[in-house]
This record gives C-alpha cells, structure tokens and sequence, in this order.
C-alpha cells in the first residue's frame, strides 16, 4: 500500500500551478516586488511562510484498510538547508494534536505522526483527516545574492565570467551525472536530441551550453500539464510538459553532458487571494490549493556561481530569465525535497491509480499562509 496522504500531495505538487502564474504575476506586479532593483532592502533578510497540508481519506470500497500497512500518518517535511529552516510544526488527527518525529535525510525528511490510530482499520465508509502545519524561515537575502551576477541583460560578461569545464568539482559528479530510470540518456530518442546538440551549439563552458539548450526549450516545448508526470522521451515527443516534465527533460541533458544536476520540488506562495480546484482519478481524488501551491525545477552546478536554479516555467522571459526570475529566488519558496534518484513518475501513476481502483475519496488541502517579513535587526 503506498502513501495515502503524502503520495496524493506529491502528485500535484510539482505540476499544476504555473500554469496560470503569468496572471497573477502581471495583475498583481508581483515581480515589481520581487525585482533586483536599486530599491531592494537587503535588511530584510527573512521572510516566514506558512504550509498547511490537510484533507481527508473515505473509504468508499467493501473492503477495510488496515492502516497500519500505510503511509497516511506520514507527511513531507521542509528541508533545513543554509538559507531555509523549519522553526514550527504541528500534527493532527480528525482535529485532535497528535505527536510525531522527523526522520530522513540531507534530501528528503519526513513527519511521522505517532497515533494509536495506526493500529486501526479503516472501515467501509468511514472517513480519517489528518494533517501538518510548517512555519518555515527563508534567508531572502542569501537567495538573491546568489545570482547577483545575472542581474544583467549582458550575456557576453557573463560568459566571460563563467568557469569552464575543468572547474565542475570531480566528486560532484557521483550521484548528480549517472542515466538513471527517470533521466535515461541512453534512450533512443534522447540520443537522436543528444546528437543534434552536439552539432548545433556552443559547448565551450558550462553556461554556454545551458544558455543554448534553454533557447532551445523556449522554441520547442510549450507547457502542458498531466497527471501522472511525463518522462523525459515523451517530452520530446509530445513537444510539451508542465514544470517538472520539463525540468526532467532538462536533467536528462544535462547530466549527460556531464553537468552535476536534480530536481528540486517546493511550494511557492503567490498571493493570499489565489484559489485552484482540481480532480483526478475519475473524481475520487480532489485537491484544493490556497495562496500558492506546488512547483518543481532544475538544480545544476554552473562554475563559479556553483548550485544554480533553473525554472523553466514560472520565470517570465527566455534565455538568462529561467536563472534570474526563477520562482526560488523571487517568490517565498519552501524546498520540500530534492530528487537525485529514483522514478517518481511510475510512482505517482500507481498513486492514482491505487485510489481509484480502491475507491478511496481523497480531499486533500495545500494552503500557503500569508508570509511575513521578519527585520534582520530585530
């Protein structure tokens, strides 16, 4: 049995919600407030923002689920990293606190809710709610000091700037430039994009060939979204994605021209008015997003700057925008786990499948609360 809960988030997490962030973005000039601009107040080096992950899980079938063969007390945890950390939690089950640990590691964590109800089953038509809150401290500061340098429209500086090929650390390349089951590049279809790269643009650094296949991605793929998530070959072949398909395609690429690269998955607040419904599973999945929602995009080691992010979908522009409008460095973005491995795409399809066949009415709730800023004298 997979992960009721936190599998059901993880599908939407990473798919849905850029798709009209172009609106928000101009009706609202949430980018005016988030540009390098002359007025930027470096003193506010923080800003908190609130998650909340509820919703509930019926049993709709004839048969009883024992809960403790699942994963429904279990829930996504932030990750503490240098410019993010996790200062307040909260577990419940059906509205009552419950107590929980945190396990995992440097790239996911998770919340484990401690509840004598683990034990129990879930009978036909009975329903369980259960849910997390996060309040989550993001360095502002560190974020946008990290891409400096791309606050320009200069493209040649930059590439006169950049490190070159001997300055990719070694070790880095363990774990961030391998084929895997999801990032395949010994697919045929992958191989033919491959070739065509390699006779077609610049390769003479590691951010001029980036540059190149972002603009190649501008002219080529056009976002579209689905559930459960594209590999990278259907990407190719369907000529679209939505964020992390795209992303996905993009990894794949890169690792194989020897860039360290993962996906890295979040949440990103957009505004306190923002308000999408969506169904899946032929209803039996229905997921609700407040404030903001779930994002997912690239993570690639460019020397000298080191770990950049890369978004392919949410940064308004082409070129050098998908680095300096990335929706990590402009908008409150929570990092909820970084991928390396694995293939979560099979993963989610056997998600919704599960709840459909097992007639399993899943609502689930992703709420981004209203961020605050906190002054760094204070």
């Amino acid at each position: 049995m997979t992960r009721f809960m936190n599998a059901v988030i993880k599908i939407i997490a990473i798919f849905m919600i850029i798709v009209i962030l172009n609106n928000i973005y101009t009706s609202q000039g949430l980018f005016s407030n988030y540009s390098f601009s002359n007025n930027y107040r470096l003193d506010l080096e923080n800003y908190i923002v609130g998650v909340k992950i509820y919703g509930n899980i019926t049993n709709l079938g004839k048969e009883p689920i024992y809960l403790n063969e699942t994963d429904l007390f279990v829930f996504d945890y932030p990750l503490n990293l240098s410019d993010q950390r996790v200062i307040g939690a909260k577990a419940y089950v059906d509205s009552n606190i419950s107590s929980y640990h945190i396990t995992g590691t440097e790239d996911t964590a998770s919340l484990i809710i401690e509840t004598p109800l683990a034990n129990s089953t879930l009978k036909p038509n009975d329903t369980i709610s259960v849910g997390v809150e996060y309040n989550v401290s993001i360095n502002r500061k560190d974020r946008v000091l990290a891409i400096v340098d791309f606050n320009t429209y200069n493209t040649s500086f930059l590439i006169e700037k950049a490190g070159t090929w001997r300055d990719i650390p070694q070790e880095l390349l363990i774990n961030n430039t391998e084929s895997t089951k999801l990032w395949n590049y010994t697919n045929p279809l992958i191989q033919l994009l491959l070739k065509y790269f390699n006779q077609t643009i610049d390769k003479n650094k590691p951010l001029s060939l980036v540059l190149n296949i972002m603009s190649w991605f501008d002219k080529n793929i056009i976002y579209s979204t689905r559930i459960p998530p594209r590999h990278p070959w259907e990407v190719l072949v369907e000529g679209a994605g939505d964020c992390d398909d795209q992303s996905n395609l993009l990894i794949t690429v890169l690792r194989a021209f020897k860039i360290p690269s993962y996906l890295e998955i979040g949440f990103v607040y957009i505004s306190k008015n923002y308000y999408y419904k969506g169904t899946e599973a032929n209803g039996y999945f229905i997921y609700v997003f407040k404030g903001g929602g779930g994002h997912g995009w690239v993570v690639a080691y460019i020397p000298p700057w080191g770990w950049l992010r890369i978004d392919l979908t949410a940064s308004l522009g082409k070129g050098l925008d998908h680095i300096r409008n990335a929706a990590f460095y402009i908008l409150p973005t929570v990092v909820i786990e970084r991928v390396r491995k694995g293939d979560y795409a099979v993963q989610s399809a056997k998600s919704t499948q599960e709840i459909e066949e097992k007639h399993l009415l899943t609502y689930v709730v992703l709420e981004m609360i209203d961020y605050q800023f906190v002054n760094n004298s204070s």
